[in-house]
């Protein structure tokens, strides 16, 4: 019985082996068709600078005042802009109103009560009290698995 197993875990393990193997060449990126410089504006080329684009200010990036205050004002009176900051602003809190719910809610609450009753065999008048108190857990479920989150 131990013979017919032998040959099916290593036919198994060759069969992995070989799928784990691979032929094809290591990819090597093609140069880009694109000059590394820009071209000639006043007889010399402008060399790309290593900061990316978007770490560049934009009040730096243009240098005709004009069209930097034309731009100021367009953003300064950007509606749809205002509308899309105020949207992500809404997102996150309500992104933050659902993480709540990964932890469980406990309440406590406690209640008192007293009125009277009615009298006693002496003829004194009776006060009945009633007090009741508290504590609520919501139903909670461990999430080992990330399956809430």
């Amino acid at each position: 019985m131990l013979d017919n197993r032998v040959p099916k875990f290593s036919v198994i393990c060759l069969a992995a082996l070989l799928g784990a193997c691979s032929m094809m060449p290591a990819y090597q990126r093609p140069v880009a068709p694109v000059a590394t410089d820009w071209p000639a504006l006043n007889g010399a080329a402008v060399s790309i600078s290593a900061t990316p684009a978007a770490d560049i200010e934009w009040q730096s990036f243009f240098s005709d005042g004009k069209l930097r205050q034309l731009i100021a004002v367009a953003l300064r009176n950007n509606r749809d802009l205002r509308v899309a900051v105020l949207n992500i602003e809404q997102a996150r809190a309500q992104f933050q109103i659902r993480r709540a719910d990964q932890y469980p809610t406990v309440n406590l609450a406690a209640t008192g009560a007293r009125q009277p009753g009615g009298r006693a065999a002496n003829g004194d008048s009776t006060i009945a009290s009633s007090y009741t108190a508290g504590l609520t857990l919501t139903a909670y479920e461990l999430d080992f698995f990330g399956r809430v989150a």
